[in-house]
């Protein structure tokens, strides 16, 4: 074995930041066997990535953040700037439910009818949270007893993807592992139960130190592929607020301190010049919350002198920087507001937008991932024919307010131009959910419109011939005569 094989290699070997570690990408020879040496190598170098997921995952729902603070100062006030980059970026991204449009001809209903029963558009949100949070998430698709195909999202903690060593770094394996717990509840330490995943087979073992025992003998599982897809926010497997860590610390230092501060001023300390004070005299004073002074004394509070106005703009300045540096809008400011056409709210998302569109394509790839395996599934149980995803087109709807009369009158331009179907047309209109669908009834409902115009005016066959053998259409006519 080539001791390079063992060690992670890819497309960010050598990324760092201030505020992160490298994240690693794992992969081995074309053919190679995984062994319990190779597997507890990789699960040792992953603790590093797990290090950095749970400090994410700690700047999230208002929780204390893994950071550093120099004493004595402690950490007060926690902003919740990280949950709103993350909350807004994956339902924008995914917050109106991802739609699959066929070619013509094309058949994708046991797909689509397979991701409605689990209410797939759920579990794209939970994997597009994951990728704001820790920059890459994953999803296991699986077969239940009755031969139902589901997916179900694993813990980036504890899932690790091995990939060959080619430019093309196709998946080989995919590994998912629970630490095993005694009849206490407590962790057994360096013991694991694993299931390792091909593109063949299913296998679970228990892994002790450099040796594991086999509690499951590998079993097709019929995927056709690794029934495991890697979603990735972008190459570089970063989170959204990421870059903006700093930042973020920067800001709950600062409002910790102006607390702090103000603490300080409720319990400032009392002086006295030119008055001589004994510990009863003191404790009258701080019964009774007053003193008579003698001539050429006085008494003052000693305070730190904090300008507030200072202080609110470089909080502003921080949390303008965060927006911008993550490229998040910030909803509250004064530019979102008021009545804004579609295009100037366009000019003021456009960082935003772009970020998100680059978000969309790594999403899109991990989304046709799981149609092949879906459709390799499918197929398999004679439910629908092979369907490549280039006959197939991937939809993202933003989550932003939409005028329905401009989208309209847009839609009725294109329909006089020809320019694009009647299901795209459809789709861009915010109260549809299935567009297709859509077109369909309302083909129907033209169709019964016709039907019923017709028995109301009397239509018939013009070629049809009466008793005498005139056309029908010409009795009228003669009845005039």
């Amino acid at each position: 074995m080539n001791k390079e094989a063992l060690q992670p290699t890819g497309w960010n070997k050598n990324v760092k930041t201030p505020h992160t570690e490298r994240r690693h990408l794992f992969t081995l020879p074309v053919g190679t066997e995984l062994t319990p040496q190779i597997l507890k190598k990789f699960m040792e170098i992953h603790k590093e990535d797990i290090k950095q997921f749970n400090r994410l995952e700690s700047y999230l729902d208002g929780d204390l953040p893994e950071m550093e603070r120099i004493a004595p100062n402690p950490l007060l006030v926690v902003n919740d700037f990280a949950g709103y980059i993350t909350t807004l970026s994956s339902s924008y991204l995914v917050g109106e439910p991802v739609q699959y449009q066929a070619s013509k001809n094309v058949d994708i209903s046991a797909i689509t009818d397979a991701y409605l029963q689990q209410s797939i558009s759920d579990l794209d949100s939970e994997l597009a949270e994951d990728c704001s949070i820790y920059g890459k998430a994953y999803e296991m698709i699986y077969a239940d007893e009755e031969a139902n195909i589901l997916s179900a999202k694993l813990d980036v903690r504890n899932t690790i993807v091995i990939r060959d060593n080619t430019f093309r770094h196709d998946m080989m394996y995919a590994v998912y592992f629970m630490p095993v717990l005694n009849e206490n509840g407590e962790i057994i330490q360096d013991v694991f139960d694993i299931t390792v995943l091909d593109e063949v087979n299913t296998a679970k073992y228990r892994i002790k130190g450099e040796s594991w025992e086999e509690l499951q003998a590998p079993t097709p599982h019929e995927m056709g592929a690794v029934p495991v897809v890697e979603y990735v926010n972008n190459r570089r497997f970063r989170g959204d607020f990421e870059a903006v860590i700093a930042l973020i610390d920067a800001y709950n230092i600062l409002q910790s301190d102006r607390v702090i501060d103000r603490e300080a001023l409720v319990d400032a300390i009392l002086a006295f010049e030119g008055v001589d004070m004994d510990e009863k005299t003191m404790e009258e004073v701080k019964e009774h919350r007053v003193i008579g002074l003698p001539p050429d004394s006085r008494a003052e509070y000693i305070i730190k002198n904090i300008n507030e106005a200072d202080a609110d703009v470089l909080r502003k300045t921080i949390a303008s920087d965060i927006h911008k540096f993550a490229m998040v809008p910030d909803m509250s400011d004064e530019k979102f507001a008021g009545n804004s056409t579609g295009v100037a709210l366009g000019y003021k998302l456009l960082p935003f937008e772009e970020r998100t569109q680059r978000k969309e394509r790594y999403f899109e790839r991990g989304l046709r991932q799981r149609f092949i395996i879906y459709n390799n599934f499918l197929h398999l149980k004679n439910k629908m024919e092979t369907v490549a995803t280039s006959e197939v087109d991937v939809i993202f709807t933003r989550g932003l307010p939409k005028n329905d009369l401009e989208m309209s009158q847009i839609a009725a331009n294109y329909a006089g131009l020809g320019l694009v179907s009647k299901t795209t047309q459809s789709a861009q209109i915010s109260y549809v959910r299935d567009a297709e669908e859509e077109v369909r009834l309302a083909a129907e409902e033209d169709e019964k419109e016709l039907q019923r115009g017709a028995g109301n005016y009397g239509t018939s066959d013009p070629n049809e011939e009466n008793e005498d053998g005139k056309p029908k259409s010409n009795e009228s006519l003669d009845d005039l005569e």
